[in-house]
């Protein structure tokens, strides 16, 4: 799609790219990314039309949004942050609303009713087979603090909406580049540079973490009730409680909190 008639020379840096066309103006380093970046585009393009059961003729409007965001960001990029950090977010959204507007077999009204379809989508299909319908409408209308209503809407949009059912934002995923750890309303609300060092800082966490060993780490989990793997809250118990299953006594656990947690500042702090 991104042609052109010489082979470039390859940055090492894609970033390269586009702090020359800010110090320069010539649009030859916008196009010669693209030509560079192509195949990760490819890539990223059909995981995102694999993983929302679109038709696979979607791929050159998906790549068209990307370079049409890609290049208007450009205009105005005057930042240290890689540009592509910046954008992702944004791009991932503009991806989500072409879904919403164009690729449904339904219109859905607008961003809010399109996020509660797909949250719902996930809870729904995660239900056991035999539960009832009312009982699974309830159970995923009390998790997500909307009405059965609504919910019964979603479940019904879902059976003509041509996507598949993982569609929740919080749903992880093997690949990076669809790790959402932001969530929509930060992406309305949050500057780019702030989403990047929010990410950035969630980063040092795990690595922080990973740096503990298995009996400090579970006790972390179960009092704090924080996934080490993903960062998303789950239920967590007393110290009382949590000492038991990891084989400490409750001064000795809060001890030990006490030192991986002055630990953890220290990393974070680097």
């Amino acid at each position: 799609m991104y042609q052109l008639d010489y082979i470039p020379i390859r940055l090492d840096n894609l970033n390269d790219y586009f702090t020359r066309y800010r110090e320069t103006k010539d649009e030859k380093y916008f196009n010669e990314f693209l030509y560079i970046y192509e195949p990760v585009l490819n890539r990223n393009a059909q995981l995102f039309i694999k993983k929302y059961d679109l038709d696979s003729n979607r791929i050159d409007d998906l790549k068209q949004i990307f370079s049409s965001l890609l290049w208007s960001e450009l205009q105005s990029y005057d930042s240290d942050i890689p540009l592509l950090q910046l954008i992702k977010y944004r791009m991932l959204k503009a991806w989500h609303e072409y879904v919403r507007t164009v690729c449904g077999n339904v219109h859905i009204d607008n961003n809010n009713l399109y996020q509660n379809l797909r949250k719902v989508a996930l809870l729904y299909s995660q239900q056991q087979n035999d539960k009832p319908l009312e009982e699974a409408v309830t159970d995923i209308a009390n998790e997500l603090k909307i009405s059965k209503n609504t919910v019964r809407n979603c479940i019904i949009t879902l059976t003509w909406f041509k996507q598949n059912s993982n569609l929740d934002i919080h749903n992880q995923d093997s690949e990076n580049y669809f790790n959402f750890s932001i969530t929509d309303v930060e992406m309305d609300t949050l500057s780019p540079e702030e989403i990047y060092f929010k990410n950035e800082q969630r980063e040092k966490l795990r690595t922080a973490l990973s740096k503990l060993n298995p009996q400090d780490l579970r006790l972390i989990e179960l009092v704090f009730g924080i996934c080490p793997d993903c960062l998303k809250s789950k239920d967590k118990i007393t110290i009382r409680e949590a000492s038991l299953r990891v084989g400490l006594t409750a001064e000795g656990a809060e001890k030990r909190l006490k030192n991986i947690l002055e630990q953890l500042k220290e990393e974070l702090q680097q």
